[in-house]
């Protein structure tokens, strides 16, 4: 008589172990995941940052006139630009904007008559998750929350004649992460660096 073949499967000791070599693999790639997006979250806002930094230096030379990075409120995943530079110190920046401060006035006041050459010239709202911040330096906090670029090309604080110095710090809160900041820092008026550093909390950064 012959006999079918028998039902393939595994047994119960098979799945088990099958079951803890799985748990075990979890149990590291985890957190390696998780450290991985973060550290792409960081270099990315930083980039974004440079960038930015970049674009105000650059169109203030071109245009004659002061290319201003200043923080910005955001409504609806939206720079809200009407609403101008957020200067209070504390807390952490939801997004920033760059423009052309044609008046000198170091706001963001556009007019079609009286200052038509007031120009909005980039916006970013900083991305992650509900743990992640942006934290000024206090130099860039007493600053307005402002980086001023004039048409030489070198930033100035408003109302001063000293070249800026200042640090924002990007960073996302974690008790298990170590270099879980990017502090990227503008140095006599014209460098930009960028550093990793520890902060579990997020602490304001040290100005450059």
């Amino acid at each position: 008589m012959f006999a079918g073949p028998k039902n393939a499967g595994f047994t119960l000791l098979e799945l088990l172990i099958t079951i803890s070599i799985l748990a075990i693999v979890t149990a590291f790639a985890v957190p390696s995941f998780q450290s991985f997006v973060m550290m792409n979250r960081l270099a990315t806002e930083a980039n974004e940052f440079i960038a930015s930094m970049n674009t105000a230096r650059m169109e203030a030379i071109r245009g004659n006139t002061r290319g201003v990075l200043c923080r910005a409120s955001v409504t609806n995943d939206q720079v809200s630009a009407a609403d101008g530079c957020i200067q209070t110190s504390s807390g952490s920046w939801a997004g920033w904007m760059v423009f052309l401060d044609a008046d000198g006035s170091g706001t963001y006041n556009p007019n079609a008559t009286t200052n038509p050459n007031e120009i909005l010239l980039n916006t970013h709202v900083v991305r992650g998750s509900s743990s992640f911040r942006a934290i000024a330096s206090s130099a860039l906090g007493t600053a307005g929350n402002r980086v001023v670029y004039r048409p030489d090309g070198l930033a100035r604080a408003p109302g001063q004649t000293l070249l800026q110095s200042a640090t924002l710090r990007l960073c996302e809160v974690s008790s298990t992460i170590t270099l879980n900041a990017r502090d990227v820092r503008l140095g006599s008026g014209s460098r930009i660096g960028v550093s990793r550093s520890t902060s579990s909390s997020c602490a304001a950064p040290a100005d450059s």
